[in-house]
């Protein structure tokens, strides 16, 4: 299944990275899961974390344990996420950050992968396992520069089809500054490796997301919460339920704006009052009969009634002889002036 199945033409997919906000109680994950599917959201995203197979034991540090206990997600949980978001028709997926974890995602039934950043700058056999899946695959590229990019898009599509990746721009600051969040970036990603874009969207609030659909992104994602108040890594920069709904009206709204890139038909009021907008000539001052008309000798003064010569018009008749006097204020038409005007 390739993004080209997934995507649909003009509209933004939009994705729930629920990530640890769940605070490791599920029902709190299925919560925000409902939560996102109500505001509007195509998918919800977890982090696939196990602490014995992040950081080598002899490595991991107190604060580390800490952090590992807060953003972790139990395997045994996977059943009732994944059951809950079909019974809410939004998709399910994570971002394995250990091989095993690729199969038990796709035995569960995942319908996309991701690649985070982490994992696309520092673990090509992640790369390596979730191309082989067959599934449509979102690269994350914090962290990572142009060749560290172009790396990664090579051993994905030396063991899968370019045709199931999809590259997001993130950068990997939380929050990202406004400033920092160069979303001309995505261009550079489109045009340099000819996939579709998307943007992982740090920053506070949703301007920036927006700002990325009108750009072009297709694919958005934030994180989402039911309180910045609440103590964990990534609830400080989440949108709110309100928020996240709000951030998807807004999104919509400027998708529509956007409209298909053609002008076949003016709309109604435009055909309807256009025709009082055109501008016609009048003379400044009394012109006499054999008078030489000059610029200087016309202003331009909207008729509501319409009628007589347009502005569009008009410019032929300079340097003609006036024909027969005009009065000041009087309209300059082609009966004005020596020689029929066509």
């Amino acid at each position: 299944m390739a993004w080209n199945s997934v995507l649909v033409d003009g509209y933004t997919f939009v994705i729930a990275e629920i990530g640890s906000n769940h605070n490791q109680d599920l029902s709190c994950a299925l919560d925000l899961i409902d939560a996102a599917a109500e505001s509007g959201a195509q998918a919800v995203k977890f982090q696939s974390i196990r602490p014995d197979r992040l950081v080598h034991p002899q490595q991991i540090t107190r604060d580390d344990q800490a952090l590992f206990e807060q953003i972790k997600l139990n395997e045994e949980w996977y059943a009732p996420l994944f059951a809950r978001a079909a019974q809410k028709n939004v998709l399910c997926f994570s971002a394995p950050t250990y091989l095993e974890a690729v199969q038990l995602l796709a035995d569960r039934g995942a319908r996309l992968m991701k690649v985070a950043s982490p994992q696309t700058y520092g673990f090509p056999q992640i790369i390596d396992a979730v191309a082989r899946t067959e599934l449509p695959v979102i690269m994350s590229t914090g962290y990572c520069e142009i060749p560290e990019i172009s790396r990664a898009v090579d051993r994905f599509t030396a063991e899968g089809s370019k045709d199931n990746l999809l590259l997001l721009h993130c950068v990997s600051n939380y929050p990202t500054a406004p400033r920092d969040a160069n979303l001309r970036f995505m261009d550079t990603l489109r045009e340099r490796f000819r996939l579709p874009v998307g943007v992982s969207d740090h920053t506070l609030g949703w301007a920036v997301a927006v700002a990325a659909v009108a750009r072009g992104a297709s694919v958005i994602e934030k994180h989402i919460t039911f309180s910045r108040e609440q103590s964990g890594p990534d609830h400080h920069f989440a949108l709110e339920i309100p928020e996240f709904k709000e951030m998807i009206s807004q999104i919509r709204e400027v998708e529509s704006a956007l409209g298909d890139g053609k002008k076949e038909e003016l709309t109604l009021f435009e055909r309807d009052f256009r025709d009082s907008l055109i501008e016609y000539p009048f003379a400044r001052t009394d012109l006499a009969c054999g008078a030489v008309l000059r610029r200087d000798d016309i202003y331009f003064r909207r008729l509501k009634t319409g009628g007589g010569l347009s502005a569009w018009d008009c410019d032929a008749l300079i340097g003609r002889k006036i024909r027969h006097a005009v009065k000041r204020d009087d309209p300059i038409t082609a009966d004005c002036v020596e020689d029929d005007y066509e």
